[in-house]
Order: structure tokens, then sequence, then C-alpha cells
């Protein structure tokens, strides 16, 4: 006997099955299943419901740098509370949003100066000037062009909340899909169907944050995880869906259940696609399920610790990437600008430019980090510049190739 689609009801055969993914490819989901939508319906809810649900989500995808199958997160267009335009991109980098082209006429011909927010978009303006101005050297261009880095002025604000009628109905839909693989027959999963088939559809879950239904969460990690467990002691079928480990959802799929007891867990790292090994506790009775549904265990305490338990550790690691990158930038910067001759001792005189180059360099990041004022972040860069210049002296001489090892960089 052939199996039905969950969304409309028809019989599935192998000329219009499809692979269907548990979580939304769009999010960093990987594993699918087959026998569960026909191929028009795959589409049709890709469409609509899973759609929604990566736009509601893309965000994360783009702070977390999920890394998906197949394609980019889309850079999200966001804007400053100074009112810049920038695009939030993959770890949470702002790029320009449009850019900037200054040009003009020369006694020796005419010349362009790009500012884009990242060389591949400076490419692609150039290579659109190119066609007008066949003179352009796009690779020269390039290959002589400064790259620096800028901090918005503006806080930035992100929407993170999730919900609504679409990213529900995806929600439930990947709950559902694991609960077939688990070999729990779908046509058991009433309340499920109902919601998923019907336009009026009433709801079958609701949002939990009372305590923690994983145990030994990973400490810091944005993980995505569905479970689902069949309870014929109950009659339950109960899910449990998780985003980033900040959107957690309990799922009833069906009632009155008197077939073998069956559970299933599937987590994964968005981030490198690497499944995890996680214990979900699912032992609710009717009573319970409604007062989650009613919001009775939807509380704001345990949203903010869900929230903190995954943005503090990833944001403090990507301010320490972001710092690391700055100092690099800006002792390389000095460092190739200082006048310095090759094979030579460095003088005091050469020590005294380096000084001064890498604290004009490293001190945006400074102001940006700590809202400390310009004259402020040049003093603290000059002070680290200090503990650096020993790493410096340790070498006497300048060397021809990289300045120095990334060990002998790093903050002390």
């Amino acid at each position: 006997m052939n199996p039905t689609c969950v969304y409309c009801g028809l019989e599935i055969t192998p000329e219009t099955d499809s692979d269907e993914h548990m979580i939304s490819e769009a999010v960093g989901g990987r594993r699918t299943v087959r026998g569960f939508l026909h191929g028009p319906c795959n589409n049709e809810t890709g469409r609509i419901w899973d759609a929604e649900l990566g736009e509601q989500l893309r965000s994360l995808a783009l702070l977390f740098s999920v890394k998906r199958q197949r394609g980019q997160t889309p850079r999200m267009p966001i804007t400053t509370t100074a009112g810049e335009a920038f695009l939030l991109g993959p770890g949470g980098g702002l790029e320009m949003a449009r850019p900037e082209i200054r040009h003009a006429r020369t006694a020796t011909g005419e010349t362009f100066q790009v500012a884009a927010g990242s060389v591949a978009m400076a490419r692609q303006v150039l290579e659109g000037k190119k066609r007008k101005h066949p003179g352009i050297d796009v690779e020269a261009t390039l290959a002589s062009a400064e790259i620096r880095h800028t901090y918005a002025q503006g806080a930035v604000h992100l929407d993170l909340g999730f919900g609504g009628e679409m990213s529900g109905r995806s929600l439930v839909k990947s709950a559902l899909a694991l609960a077939h693989e688990a070999g729990i027959p779908t046509e058991k999963c009433g309340d499920a169907l109902n919601y998923l088939r019907g336009a009026n559809g009433e709801p079958c879950f609701g949002f939990y944050y009372v305590d923690d239904l994983i145990a030994a969460r990973p400490a810091g990690v944005p993980f995505h995880c569905v479970a689902v467990e069949a309870t014929p002691a109950s009659g339950l079928i109960l899910g449990y869906v998780e985003f980033f480990g900040l959107h957690r959802a309990v799922v009833c799929l069906g009632r009155r259940y008197t077939g073998k007891a069956a559970r299933r867990v599937y987590a994964l790292d968005p981030r490198s696609g690497t499944e995890l090994k996680l214990s979900v506790r699912l032992n609710f009775d009717e009573t319970a399920v409604a007062a989650i549904y009613n919001c009775e265990r939807d509380e704001t305490a345990g949203r903010e610790a869900a929230f903190a338990s995954v943005f503090e550790p990833v944001l403090q690691a990507q301010r320490e990437k972001e710092r690391d990158r700055a100092i690099r930038e800006a002792i390389r910067y000095a460092w190739d600008n200082c006048g310095a001759v090759p094979d030579t001792l460095l003088t005091v005189a050469d020590f005294d430019v380096m000084r001064r180059l890498f604290a004009d360099r490293m001190a945006p990041w400074l102001q940006h980090a700590t809202g400390c004022t310009e004259e402020s972040a040049h003093r603290q860069a000059i002070a680290f510049f200090v503990q650096v210049q020993r790493n410096l002296l340790s070498r006497h001489a300048r060397p021809s190739g990289k300045p120095f090892s990334d060990e002998s960089i790093g903050p002390t």
C-alpha cells in the first residue's frame, strides 16, 4: 500500500514522491524523508510555509553563519538607528548596501573611485563600468585596492521574533516528518494533519520555556532539534521542535494512539551540518498539553535565559575574532607603511611611525567595542603597541616575508 501525502491526502506513487527536509534547508537542515509529500505539494509547502520560516530566522542564520547544502543565506538589508543602510552578512558582519562611485575627468583621461562593501561587490561595479570604458583593468585595480574596515555609527536592532500561521505549519511539518521516519503512521497524527490540511486548522503546538526538555544541553551551541515520542499509555504522539537553541515548541501530533511505543530525535549544528546526539523529555499528559497551548508554559524569564545561553558565548567569540582581525590589520598596515628599509635594523623613528600608524588603524575598533572617545582609543592603542613592540624588537630586522606569525601579534 502506498503512503498518502500529508498535505493533499492523495496517494504517493514512486513517480510523484519527493525528498522532504525534516528541518528546512533554508536554516541548514540536511536529513530528508520520502513517502511524505508529493513533489508539487513539497514545492508548495516550501514556497509558502518554509519560506516564511526561513525569512523569520534569516537574521539568526546569518549571525550564526549557517552552512546550507545549496547556496548561501541571502544578505539582509538593515538600517541602523543613525539611518545608515547596510547588508547583514555571515557572522553578523555589515556591508555597504550600495557601492559609492566617483567619476572624474583629468588631463590624461578618466578616473573612477569605487567604495564597496566587499571585493566581490567592487568587482561587479568595475566589470559593469568596463563595458562602457574598455580601458579599465579590473584585476589590476582590485590588486591595488586598499581594504579598510569601518563600523556603524548607530545601533542595529534585529527582529528575532518567531511565530504565525505559515512558520507554525512548517514547524509542525518538521515534527510530523520525523514521526514518519520513526515509523509512526501519519494517519494516526490527526491533530497535525487537521492543522496542515485545513485552511482554518487549529494550531497544535505551543512555546515552552518553563524548564529545559533537553538533557545535558550543549553549552553555547545554536543547534536545531526535532524529537517525537508516541506513547500508547497516554495515547499521545508528542513532538518537540527547537531552532537555534532559542525558539522552543511542544507539538501534539495525535491522540488516542494504541500502536507500539516509539521515539526519535534528530539534532544538528547548522553551522557545520554535524549531527548531535541529544535526549529530549516529552512526558506530558493531556492537561499539560492544554496548558502549553494556552501559553501557560511560555515564560519571559525562560525565553531570556534561552537567548542568553546561546547568544552570549557566540557573540563573545565573534567579538574576540573581530578584535584579533583588527590587531592583525593594524600591525600589518603599520609594518608595511612605516618606511623602514627591509633587512635593516629598525630605528627609533621607525617605531614612532609604526606606533602612530597602528593607533590610527586600531582606534576605530576600540571606539566601537568600548564606546570610548577617539582620544582615549588612540591612547589605548598606543599602550597596546608598546606591548607588541617587544615582539618586534626580538626580530631586530625587518624580514622580507610575512611580518610575523599570528602568535607574535596576538593580544596579551
